[in-house]
């Protein structure tokens, strides 16, 4: 069984601000689980139309006590952290930034991809957000426990979006502080 969760929202922010702010949102005080986020490549299409990114990232989190039972871990730091890999493209000709987002371990129990693409809106001066993320429990073969850690994943990704945009929201804040002191 695969869990999809979908979200829309919209920055009031214009394109720029936001790519600026999702190329470089970590740290901020509302997404302290980030641990280290590293740039593994970036480049530019031949016209310098396109940004490409590839970048690392290791994160922390509490397992409930029954998952650690479940997958036959003791504690420590390998059941708590989880390195993540983020393909993002950024097109400056249509204002659209699609980022790719995959858990790298633990995907033998559970696989979250996540699909996200940034749209800036010329008439409502707004750019909006659609995400997509899936679910998929692999390793269980009981339905009814397949289904329990899809829906603890999904609630627990819900709280992390919305300290993620809660996060994004106040460096994109700093941003606009910083252009209107220049000006």
């Amino acid at each position: 069984m695969v869990l999809i969760h979908s979200n829309k929202d919209k920055f009031h922010n214009d394109f720029e601000c936001v790519t600026g702010v999702i190329l470089n949102k970590y740290p901020n005080p509302y997404v302290k689980h980030i641990l280290s986020i590293d740039t593994i490549d970036r480049h530019l299409n031949e016209d310098g139309t396109k940004l490409f990114s590839t970048r690392l990232i290791r994160k922390q989190g509490k397992l409930p006590m029954w998952v650690t039972y479940l997958i036959g871990a003791t504690g420590g730091s390998k059941v708590n952290e989880s390195w993540l890999i983020e393909h993002s493209v950024v097109d400056r000709s249509t204002k659209t930034l699609k980022t790719y987002v995959k858990n790298l371990d633990h995907v033998k129990y559970l696989q979250v991809i996540e699909r996200t693409t940034y749209q800036w809106d010329p008439l409502e001066k707004v750019t909006n957000v659609a995400s997509d993320v899936t679910f998929t429990c692999n390793a269980i073969q009981q339905l009814s426990l397949k289904t329990k850690i899809e829906t603890m994943a999904r609630s627990k990704f819900e709280e992390s979006v919305k300290r993620s945009r809660l996060g994004m929201s106040l460096v994109m804040q700093r941003i606009e502080a910083m252009q209107r002191e220049q000006v």
